[in-house]
């Protein structure tokens, strides 16, 4: 399968890399950066890097692919899409799909594979929702919680550089999709405080933006109340507050984006946590269920963090079932219906699964994570 990966970042580096093992993929790497394309050849990754300079060059670069990734900021993902449909190529990107690109995807879907939003959240936080509201009904609440943390808290904040500093901008400032009594509702981000102890480690967990923007992945009707919450450790939502709110940068983005860049540190040794509780009534009595996984990172051609692995290694999941015939070849592809024990089975997945605790145990279980 010949894949090629539109940006050199982050993301498009990473996938790069775990693709480029197996035989079954023949990769292609494309930035319009020459500098990031030469940072990527230093990791001696086995795939053919480009430039482009103009959307025609970058649809004819194409139209003899299989797959095209858009591993780009959200604001350029359109541009990739249109270049996709034109290039008549299967298609997969990480971001919540917007009105606009499922307008210029929907032609393409109708004779090949769209995949939008493939990777922790949104993505596989989507099928471990799923998969707990399949396995246990009634539900009338659903919280969803995603937390990438340092593995060890070595400041006042708790936090350091784990992902892109806009898009977490973004999640502390912008309203987040939520339900509310059966109805689709925008909750403001830093708000619905609360705690949780996961293996004796308490944590924190408020209302952030972004994690989920289709809601209607959980059926008609769903739960009365979803709620979508970061985890993080205690007292960073206070420092949070206080930088956005007291010192008024939460209208100064610059200003906040300059301080987290250059004050925070980058870390690689994180932990990743997806932690979702459905709450219900059976014979009239309250029942709760909890699912926790934990993701710890691995060395490959160079160190990734456990957050940026297991993105990469559930868009690898998806296109790997694509080429072995698992996934139906043409429309936009429900992944979130695909069994999380599945997708934690996957080469791409299992590895990175927390030492100690294996993927059959973590399914649909409370006390794997001890939660509380």
């Amino acid at each position: 399968m010949k894949v090629t990966i539109v940006g050199a970042g982050n993301i498009g580096s990473a996938l790069a890399s775990i693709l480029a093992g197996p035989e079954e993929f023949s990769i292609q790497v494309l930035d319009r950066s020459e500098e990031a394309l030469d940072r990527l050849e230093d990791l001696n990754i086995a795939a053919e890097l480009r430039t482009y300079t103009h959307d025609e060059e970058l649809q004819k670069i194409l139209s003899d692919q299989d797959v095209a990734v858009a591993a780009v900021p959200q604001s350029i993902v359109p541009q990739i899409a249109t270049a996709a449909a034109r290039s008549d190529t299967h298609y997969l990107d990480f971001v919540c799909a917007t009105p606009e690109t499922l307008s210029i995807l929907a032609p393409l879907a109708e004779h090949r594979a769209v995949f939008t939003g493939c990777g922790v959240s949104p993505g596989i936080i989507g099928n471990v929702a799923y998969g707990l509201l399949e396995a246990f009904a009634p539900v009338t609440d659903l919280t969803i919680r995603v937390g990438a943390i340092p593995k060890v808290s070595t400041n006042r904040i708790g936090y350091g550089q784990i992902w892109n500093v806009d898009g977490l901008i973004d999640e502390y400032t912008q309203p987040s999709a939520a339900v509310r009594d059966g109805k689709a509702v925008m909750l403001s981000p830093l708000e619905n405080y609360g705690h949780l102890s996961i293996d004796g480690v308490r944590y924190e967990e408020f209302v952030t933006s972004g994690g989920l923007a289709d809601l209607s992945i959980f059926g008609d009707p769903g739960p009365k109340n979803v709620t979508f919450k970061t985890i993080r450790y205690p007292g960073h939502l206070d420092y949070m507050r206080f930088l956005l709110d007291d010192l008024g940068l939460r209208n100064r983005r610059d200003a906040l984006r300059s301080l987290l860049y250059n004050g925070l540190p980058i870390v690689k040794d994180d932990v990743l946590l997806l932690v979702v509780t459905a709450s219900g009534y059976q014979r009239q009595r309250p029942i709760e269920r909890t699912v926790c996984h934990r993701f710890s990172p691995i060395p490959v051609s160079g160190r990734l963090n456990a957050l940026t692995s297991v993105a990469t290694g559930y868009a690898a999941t998806l296109l790997a079932m694509l080429y072995r015939g698992e996934i139906p070849p043409v429309g936009f592809v429900p992944h979130h219906e695909i069994n999380t024990e599945t997708l934690l089975s996957s080469p791409f997945l299992k590895p990175l699964i927390h030492p100690g605790i294996a993927a059959d145990q973590l399914a649909y279980l409370m006390r794997p994570c001890g939660f509380s």
